[in-house]
């Protein structure tokens, strides 16, 4: 699984928690029913950090564990559980996380230079029961220094995006794996 380096993507890095009723789930690292493992393929749609910055590439994939509890659903990414809503519709979903990135000093950064990551994932999956073949969606990751002054030098070198903040947009789809 190759993910962008600095865009560790959904899969390792979306954090979040959710408020969960006690005695409702089973196992915390995959909370509710289980709907599967799927194979997600990434394509870049937009970049307004520029090509291949933040690991950015045109394609890329992952696989991913779902998992459903009345209107939550949860990306399992072999972490954590990370909580994400279901739309009135049983099907329509969102995820919304954010971390903080270390530029590391031999790609040009500054100790003090962090960036800040808000990722978002948007989709649509095949079916409202437990029964999800597939997904589609959007997945983007929006990049901002959470000191500008501290990040200038970095964003001088080439591999850091001209101007922050800069966005990164993938579109996906999504096959469950067949069960082993």
């Amino acid at each position: 699984m190759r993910l962008p380096s600095t865009a560790v993507a959904l899969t390792v890095a979306l954090a979040g928690t959710g408020c969960m009723e006690w005695g409702k789930v089973d196992d915390a690292k995959q909370p509710g029913d289980l709907l599967g493992t799927y194979d997600v393929a990434a394509s870049l749609d937009q970049s307004s950090c520029g090509p291949g910055i933040l690991g950015a590439s045109e394609k890329w994939r992952f696989q991913v564990k779902l998992s459903r509890f009345q209107h939550d659903l949860y990306w399992l990414n072999g972490r954590e559980a990370i909580v994400g809503s279901i739309g009135k519709d049983g099907r329509s979903f969102s995820f919304e996380s954010g971390i903080e990135v270390d530029i590391p000093v031999e790609q040009g950064g500054d100790p003090d230079c962090r960036i800040a990551r808000d990722d978002l994932a948007e989709g649509k999956l095949s079916d409202d029961s437990t029964s999800v073949e597939s997904f589609e969606g959007s997945l983007s990751f929006s990049y901002r220094a959470l000191d500008p002054s501290m990040c200038e030098s970095w964003l001088l070198t080439p591999d850091a995006p001209a101007r922050l903040p800069c966005s990164i947009a993938y579109s996906m789809d999504a096959t469950r794996l067949p069960e082993d």
